[in-house]
């Protein structure tokens, strides 16, 4: 289903050609007041947004996005506006998402951060939805792939440290995502559901070599890097294993556990990787409605924490919450009053994504 705006209705269900669900939002012929409020109410599904000059009578925003299954492709066009995506809101909305955004005109980046921090035309910007952001733009237009954390992280390099990266676009692999994704929102309409499915996964190897071969050019460590993707992986598969150690491990990959040690240095040790990827899935745990019967104890017992005063520190330091609070939070979020048009815009696809 497609949802577009009128003077009448901002947003108005119509058949889809070829099946593939469009979203599109558009403010033009909106009165500025108006525009203002849909444009909250419906992004703050994610973020809380403000127009960057208050005195703007010219505010407008047209934001168009297909689902393309386990992905949802995005374009935004608006003036300059701020970005807050807090801890309080990633707790309660439970959205563990990556979004690859190219800046087509203006520039986006950090509110508190110098000229680098800056994607400007072509660049790519990492948005990491579990991490906080807050982010500023100028009159900005942009193409996004958002996807569920499961699908892009483990064919990451150092998949925790995107959030707000920003990558050259002239660098080759960089430039040929942009243009796949521009080329795939062109051909959208035309697409059939089955199509639109098939394509995920050839987008998200592109997208990750376009990620991991930004990070070779800097570090220079390609092998070095692949082979602690594949580590990463393996743990992650096997992350509910209580016989899972530094020895197990080392052994699986013919290795001296002295150099897996080395390998996990740049995220804080292989012991504080470990424990951060069981607190993360037991975050995902704790938030799922599926696993609102599971007492809190049960889910920490799963991933290896038998003490409950020090997996509630252990969370805290990690989300700035008990497990309780997170929780609650989630629930919270699930129970809010339907808002009109709920389910029907990209941001309600993207929140929904999993």
């Amino acid at each position: 289903m497609a949802a577009v705006s009128d003077r009448n209705l901002p947003e108005q269900q119509q058949p889809v050609l070829a099946g593939v669900p469009r979203s599109v939002l558009d403010s033009r012929g909106m009165a500025t007041r108006q525009a203002v409020a849909l444009w909250q109410e419906t992004i703050g599904a994610l973020y809380t947004v403000r127009p960057r000059n208050q005195t703007d009578d010219r505010f407008q925003f047209r934001a168009d996005a297909f689902h393309f299954g386990e992905a949802v492709l995005s374009s935004y066009e608006c003036v300059a506006q701020s970005f807050d995506r807090s801890r309080t809101r990633i707790g309660r909305d439970g959205v563990d998402h990556i979004t690859l955004q190219f800046c087509l005109h203006g520039n986006h980046g950090r509110r508190d951060g110098c000229s680098n921090d800056q994607a400007r035309l072509g660049d790519l910007i990492i948005a990491d939805l579990a991490q906080a952001q807050a982010t500023a733009t100028s009159d900005f237009s942009s193409i996004n792939l958002t996807l569920p954390r499961r699908l892009l992280t483990p064919r990451l390099n150092a998949a925790d440290e995107q959030n707000m990266r920003i990558i050259s676009g002239k660098a080759p692999l960089t430039a040929l995502l942009r243009n796949h994704l521009k080329s795939l929102y062109r051909e959208a309409p035309r697409l059939s559901a089955r199509d639109a499915a098939m394509v995920v996964g050839p987008t998200l190897e592109l997208a990750a070599a376009a990620v991991n071969a930004a990070i070779t050019e800097e570090n220079a460590g390609a092998v070095r890097q692949a082979l602690t993707s594949e580590i990463r992986r393996y743990v992650d598969d096997h992350i509910v294993d209580a016989n899972m150690t530094a020895e197990t491990i080392a052994g699986s990959f013919g290795m001296s556990t002295r150099k897996l040690y080395y390998l996990f240095e740049p995220y804080g040790g292989f012991m504080s990787y470990i424990q951060e990827e069981r607190l993360r899935r037991c975050r995902s745990e704790l938030i799922s409605p599926d696993r609102g019967h599971e007492s809190i104890a049960h889910i920490a017992e799963r991933y290896g924490f038998a003490h409950r005063k020090s997996f509630i520190r252990a969370f805290r330091r990690s989300f700035d919450m008990t497990p309780r609070e997170m929780r609650a939070l989630a629930a919270e979020g699930r129970n809010l009053p339907m808002r009109h048009g709920e389910g029907s815009t990209l941001f309600d696809w993207i929140r929904a994504l999993r």
